[in-house]
């Protein structure tokens, strides 16, 4: 049989082999991949995860905001549910700092339940550090963290001392003002000089807010300073102060 001609065979020969620079490219471009495809996985269990973390929560936040609106819907169960979920919330992602703020708060409503013992509420404050150090100019965090020292720990003079920072990074907010009013009326007859006018100012603050005006009759009615409140209301040389002084002195 006569030989196939030579260019015949090199014809054939390029059709079915490859070049190695062509073997190599595909085996790179594989290789590569690889890499990326694990990236995108991970990237797409974190999304899950703080997906997840912010719905948790939202379940327990929402607990939170349903006592402060009527104390009488605070119930052992309803405390252990939103116990689980901010657990949850922050195993999924502990550097969040509303999540740790909100773990500070219902251990503080679990201890005013008595569901938490004092040695238990005394953990609490680490979750408010960490999330001051998160979150360093967070108002609501200094007034909350405030709180907790004036009125459940009983450290009055530290409590003042956050309050200075609550002030610096947010003046004029509620969460300020209110805090600050609760704090001192609550704890009015160990007050020095300047810590009652602090106490005070914060009041008119948040009368004069209608925001935080039915608030601040509440924690006055609570803590039974509304003859303290009423005399110095009047006085206010605010028109809307004066005028609204008149709940506090019903």
């Amino acid at each position: 049989m006569p030989a196939e001609p030579t260019s015949r065979r090199r014809r054939h020969h390029s059709k079915t082999a490859q070049p190695a620079s062509a073997l190599y490219g595909n085996s790179s471009s594989r290789l590569l991949a690889i890499p990326a495809l694990v990236l995108a996985g991970l990237l797409c269990w974190h999304v899950f995860n703080v997906g997840m973390a912010s719905a948790w929560y939202f379940k327990a936040s929402n607990y939170v905001d349903l006592w402060i609106k009527n104390e009488k819907l605070f119930t052992e169960h309803s405390w252990q549910d939103a116990t689980t979920a901010i657990d949850k919330a922050i195993e999924l992602h502990p550097t969040h700092p509303h999540y740790l703020l909100v773990k500070a708060k219902i251990n503080e409503w679990g201890w005013y339940g008595g569901l938490m013992t004092s040695q238990q509420l005394e953990q609490t404050e680490n979750y408010y550090r960490q999330a001051i150090a998160m979150r360093p100019t967070w108002p609501n965090a200094y007034a909350d963290y405030a709180y907790y020292l004036g009125v459940t720990q009983f450290r009055i003079s530290e409590s003042f001392e956050i309050l200075e920072k609550a002030r610096k990074f947010g003046p004029y907010m509620q969460e300020t003002s209110l805090r600050t009013t609760s704090i001192g009326f609550s704890r009015w007859i160990y007050l020095n000089t300047q810590q009652k006018l602090q106490t005070l100012h914060a009041l008119s603050l948040s009368v004069a807010n209608s925001h935080s005006y039915a608030k601040a009759l509440d924690i006055v009615k609570v803590t039974g300073k509304s003859k303290l409140a009423c005399t110095y209301l009047k006085a206010s040389n605010d028109s809307i102060i004066k005028s609204n002084s008149r709940d506090f002195c019903k």
